[in-house]
């Protein structure tokens, strides 16, 4: 028999605090063990990556931290917003995004974004400096999220 928000209600305020955290614990508990479990039946491969060196960091370091119970959700390519759309002086301003290639959340409650390139994509993406720049000031920092920079070289 669980607790309604008016039982709640006639506790006070430190109880509530502490039974609402042990109610969020227990969700997070929860979808890290439905992670765990889809993650064990697919297996170490990842059919929504969209490269082979997502697929294997995926593999390499995500997997066995899943089957740990360490990871409570995995999103890739979540996009962010840098700057929306506009115009200036009659010139069409596009809207700037970053997309990592994975944002993880642990049981612990960290977020971490990940980045993986080839060290040669990197090169010849010139404005990625600047783009992850503005996301770690706009979204990591200001949330206290880690970003990984996951860079292969040859």
């Amino acid at each position: 028999m669980g607790l309604t928000e008016k039982d709640l209600a006639r506790l006070g305020t430190a109880a509530q605090k502490q039974i609402r955290d042990e109610l969020s614990r227990r969700d997070t508990a929860k979808k890290a063990r439905c992670l765990q479990t889809s993650a064990a039946r697919r297996g170490p491969l990842l059919p929504e990556a969209e490269s082979e060196l997502e697929q294997r960091y995926y593999a390499a370091e995500l997997w066995p931290k899943i089957m740990a119970g360490l990871v409570a959700h995995v999103e890739l390519h979540k996009q962010f917003l840098l700057y929306p759309a506009d115009t200036y002086c009659g010139l069409r301003l596009p809207a700037a995004h970053y997309t990592p290639d994975f944002l993880v959340t642990y049981t612990n409650g960290t977020v971490e974004a990940v980045e993986v390139k080839h060290a040669k994509i990197r090169k010849l993406q010139r404005d990625y400096i600047y783009r992850r720049r503005l996301f770690i000031e706009k979204y990591a920092r200001p949330n206290g999220w880690k970003f990984t920079e996951y860079i292969e070289r040859e």
